[in-house]
């Protein structure tokens, strides 16, 4: 016994092998995070005239939060749970923070613009593995289907989360307050939500057709608006 490291060493060293590069990409993205989260609020401030405090809270407080789960997990947690939903809200944050690092003026905006583009892809990336491969669900038997089912909703929740930020963001900067019209563009997000809820219990409970049938509804009607919109212009 003398011999082993110390529990919380010895439990890295299994983390990493299990899980290899995983530890080092979540706290790249947690403090790389943080770095620009100051950089742009301070940029926008000085550079813009801009102080947005509230973004930056919530940034901190994310980027914080992935640091701490990341560097001391807490086991009684559902740690696909919780890290894929500080993974989505840290998407969602720092995608409008992509939007205000391109609203600066140049030269600041360039480099801000790819840093932001950098923290987005790796979330995107982590909430890919953090589903599919790191932390699976012991409810489901159907790996590949599971697998399969979970990659197409995680990228049409994505484009479906970012569209609806861009225009969340949109809609705000052109009526400069909240209404009830506001309320309506969350309405895909909602629909996107209990879709994908319903597949994985359809497929835990064996019902591949049906799980099947209403992703592909689902896809068909994101691909059918994405047409409709490029026919619009």
């Amino acid at each position: 016994m003398t011999n082993f490291e110390s529990k919380q060493e010895i439990g890295e060293l299994v983390q990493e092998k299990m899980y290899p590069y995983r530890k080092g990409m979540m706290l790249v993205l947690s403090m790389g995070s943080l770095l620009f989260a100051y950089i742009l609020y301070l940029s926008q401030l000085f550079v813009m005239g801009d102080a947005h405090i509230i973004w930056l809270v919530f940034a901190v407080l994310i980027s914080t939060s992935i640091l701490m789960v990341t560097v001391r997990p807490v086991i009684l947690l559902n740690r696909r749970l919780w890290m894929n939903s500080l993974l989505l809200v840290h998407l969602l944050i720092y995608f409008y923070g992509l939007l205000l690092a391109s609203d600066i003026n140049q030269p600041y905006s360039s480099g801000l613009t790819i840093i932001a583009v950098i923290l987005v892809l790796l979330s995107i990336v982590l909430v890919y593995r953090t589903t599919i491969y790191d932390f699976p669900s012991k409810r489901q038997r159907l790996i590949k289907d599971t697998r399969r089912l979970h990659f197409i909703n995680i990228t049409t929740g994505i484009f479906i989360i970012l569209v609806t930020l861009f225009f969340l963001w949109a809609f705000l900067l052109f009526s400069g307050r909240a209404t009830l019209g506001f309320l309506t563009l969350l309405t895909p997000i909602s629909g996107w939500i209990l879709s994908y809820t319903l597949q994985m219990k359809l497929l835990a409970n064996q019902q591949k057709a049906a799980a099947y049938a209403i992703v592909f509804i689902q896809t068909a009607v994101i691909v059918t608006g994405i047409v409709l919109w490029i026919i619009g212009l």
